[in-house]
This record gives C-alpha cells, structure tokens and sequence, in this order.
C-alpha cells in the first residue's frame, strides 16, 4: 500500500474511532450492539454520501460486510482501532503481545 493510500485509511479510521467516540460521551451509544449499530449507519452513510476518497471504499465495503455477517462479533471498534494504528505506524510501538495476539484473532476470524 503506498504512503498516501495508508494515510488516507488512517485518517478515516480515526474519523471512524473520533465519530463513535463522540456518541458514546453524549450517551447515545452504551454497549457493544450499539457501538456496532452506530459504526454501521455511520460507515454506510460515508459511502453513500463519498465523505472519503475512493482509495479508501475497499476499507469501508469490508467493514460493511464484516458488520452485516458477523453482527456484534465483528468487532468493528477493535479493527478500526487496529487499521488506525497500523496506518499511523504506531502498531510497531505496540507490545509484542498485542501483535501477537491480533495475529492469533485474524487467523481464527479467516
């Protein structure tokens, strides 16, 4: 992925993570079902309404689908979390055990 692409995908994802953040301190959003409720309105009007550039409509559709399928077990908060991170390049500041352990989730999730 070239640096513009990454970059692009970490700002959405911490708009995504900014968005979410927001409704959870207005009390609109409280627990698991809703995080995942609202990051799914969310993502579906940024597509809808091309709020990002196309490079970054790949992420969307995947988080979309991985939304639709796996409900609240896809855990959308944690991989826009991971995506942020990986693209801002602090993943490789995270511990050995947090990339261990998201490798562990990804395989088990594929």
């Amino acid at each position: 992925m070239s640096q513009t692409i990454t970059r692009k995908t970490g700002h959405f994802a911490w708009c995504a993570l900014v968005a979410l953040h927001l409704a959870e301190q207005d009390g609109q959003v409280k627990s698991d079902m809703q995080k995942n409720l609202f990051l799914m309105r969310w993502l579906a009007t940024a597509k809808k309404q091309r709020r990002f550039d196309r490079d970054v409509t790949p992420d969307i559709d995947w988080l979309l689908q991985q939304g639709r399928t796996l409900g609240v077990r896809a855990k959308l908060p944690q991989k826009l979390d991971y995506l942020y991170r990986s693209c801002t390049g602090t993943l490789h500041e995270q511990s050995d055990l947090f990339r261990l352990t998201y490798a562990f989730e990804s395989a088990k999730e594929a």
